[in-house]
Order: C-alpha cells, then structure tokens, then sequence
C-alpha cells in the first residue's frame, strides 16, 4: 500500500471517529464546538462520568495587559462535588472592541481552568465569557493596558528581581511576618544590606524586569513603605523610576525618587553627574518603623508625588511640577524599583501598583 493510500485510510479513520464522538455526546446532552479537534471531543467525554449541571465559578481581573494571557479563570465541580478530572475542558469566548468572538478552549488542573487568550494592542476592550458544559461561570470586561503590576495579599519576594551595585554588596532580602508593630497582620518584603556607603539596592518587579516603555504614556508608582536603617550613619529608602537595571555606578545615570532620608522627605534624582540632586525635600524625618503610603506620577517633564500614612488620612509630603530638570525628563523607558542606598540602607514594603498614567 502507497504513502498516499495510507494517508487517506488515516484521514477517513480520523473522521469516522470525530463523527462518533460528536454522536455520543450529542446523545447526552453534552455541548461540543465545530473548531473541536478529536482531542478536545474526546476531553469532553469526561462529563458523561463527571456530568455539571450547575454554574461555575469564576475568579479574574478587570484588566488585561500586552502580551500576557488575562487573569480569567473558571472553578468548577462535577455533581458529586469533587473536583473536574484534570484535563476536563473549559471554553472561553473573547470579543476584542465588539468584534466577532473568538473561542479558545483552556484544561482544568485542580479544579481550575485559565483563559489562554493573549492580548495584542493597548486600549482594546475585551468582553471574556467562560462557559463549562454550556453552563455560564462568569463574564468580565477588561481594559487592555501596556503594563500593570500590583502586589499580592501575601507579598512575595520572588516577584521581584534585585539589582545591586557593586556586584558584591552584601544584600540580604527577605519577607517577614509583619510590616510593622501596628500593622502585624500583614507580612512584607523586607531588603537591607551591609555597611557601605557607595552601595545601592533597588528591587524591581520580575514581570517589569524588560522595563516599561514610556513614549506613549506615563507611569504612576504607590506602595506601601516602612523606612529603616541598618546604621544612622547614613541612609536612604523608597521607590524609585531608574533609566537602566545595568548599573555602572551606585548613583546611576537618571533616577528619580520618593524616598526617606535623615531629617527629610521627597524628591531627588540624579544625572549623568552620579550625584543625588534634591528636587524637591521638606524638613521633618519620617518615623523610622512607621508605615507610609508613597505615590509617584511621571509623564514627560512633569510630576507629582505624595507621602501620606497608611490609610491616607494625614499628608506628610505633597509636590507637583510640570519642569523636571532635564536630566531626569522625559525618560522613554523606565525600570520602577524599590530602592535603599547610602551607608546603611534598609526597607520594608508592600501593596506595590504600579499602572499607565497621563498628566492630561
């Protein structure tokens, strides 16, 4: 028998099969798509074992970012309430800007099942369904975004990446049980390093690791931040935008920061100088322990920035300008970090958000 032949006995097997598949769970009441491969009809025999006759659940975000799959998950169980077998299917239908919509199909693993649609263009609307069986779970509309990070509940020190100069700092990063006295019901990463005074730390979100690409928009930078020391020789913690990851020098070339400093509060950055150049500082040094909202907006030459307590009710530092110094304006891409320098240098955070911003 030709290769030919054989390919065509294949095919005609194939699609017997295919059509048998689409017959039993047509028999049972059970829905299947015309985009199903044999794989995904067979998948879908699970529920003549496992049959749902019930809603799911669903668990997403309400944005979507550039090339990442969106946040868009169903939870479900079969009618004797244990989980759905692991590779039981899920179908997702994505409509982009009200267009026709797209059916993607994700597997269950522990009683889950993800959307796998990747966005493509900022400023896309999404309309997302997600369906088990024919049964709705959930349906969400979602903003797609250039970029977006936003902490966990339970913060986490792998979602971030340490960037030191020099190399052999002796950083130390760990997350602790609290934030601090007052707030010990959540926990925090916490970075500190040795005593050195040409030494910095910066702590950027993994997921922003490539940087953000500013050309089209600007970036605004909250978190929640408890300013320490090591030493009381000299300190300096808070958050930062820095031009590069590659450090050169401990004060690298264009940074711009909110931070905490003996005896004062606010902006500073610096240049092709190496130097830390103030901007803009008021008198009055932050407790040291406490807990402090920072909030950082750039776009272009203009910024705004504020310091505030935990629960926004007092202002400890406000300022806003549209004239950056042009050492620091205008910056097109940007790595947002957590930042400690100067002699002994330490810091815990939490509730980083880090999103698009425009001054417009």
């Amino acid at each position: 028998m030709s290769i030919a032949s054989d390919v065509i006995s294949e095919n005609t097997r194939l699609a017997s099969l295919r059509d048998s598949l689409r017959e039993l769970l047509t028999e049972h009441g059970i829905v299947y798509y015309s985009d199903d491969d044999i794989f995904t009809l067979a998948r879908r025999v699970w529920f003549l074992i496992h049959p749902t006759n019930s809603n799911s659940g669903c668990s997403y975000e309400d944005y979507a970012t550039v090339g990442n799959p969106i946040d868009f998950d169903i939870n479900q169980r079969s009618d004797d309430g244990n989980d759905l077998p692991d590779g039981s299917v899920a179908d997702f239908f994505i409509s982009v800007n009200g267009e026709d919509e797209i059916h993607l199909t994700g597997l269950f693993s522990n009683g889950n099942a993800s959307c796998p649609y990747v966005p493509e263009n900022a400023g896309d609307i999404l309309a997302v369904k997600g369906v088990v069986n024919d049964f709705l779970g959930a349906s969400a509309e979602m903003e797609v975004l250039p970029f977006k990070y936003r902490d966990d509940y339970e913060v986490k020190s792998d979602a971030y990446a340490l960037v030191k100069y020099p190399s052999s700092a002796n950083v130390s990063v760990n997350v602790v049980d609290e934030l601090n006295g007052d707030y010990d019901y959540v926990n925090a990463v916490e970075v500190s390093k040795t005593y050195g005074a040409p030494q910095s730390a910066y702590m950027i979100p993994t997921s922003l690791i490539d940087g953000i690409d500013l050309s089209d928009t600007g970036i605004h930078f909250q978190a929640i931040v408890s300013p320490m020391y090591s030493s009381s020789s000299g300190w300096a913690s808070g958050i930062c935008l820095l031009n590069s990851k590659n450090l050169n020098h401990w004060r690298d070339s264009r940074i711009l920061e909110l931070g905490a400093y003996p005896g004062k509060k606010g902006l500073q950055y610096s240049g092709t100088d190496h130097a830390v150049n103030t901007i803009n500082t008021t008198a009055g040094q932050l407790t040291i322990n406490g807990a402090f909202k920072f909030d950082l907006w750039y776009d272009g030459s203009y910024v705004k920035a504020t310091i505030k307590n935990y629960y926004e009710s007092t202002t400890y530092y406000s300022y806003e300008s549209s004239s950056l110094p042009s050492a620091i304006a205008n910056m097109e891409t940007v790595f947002p970090a957590f930042m400690i320098y100067d002699y002994g240098g330490k810091i815990r955070f939490r509730e980083a958000n880090i999103e698009p911003w425009s001054s417009d």
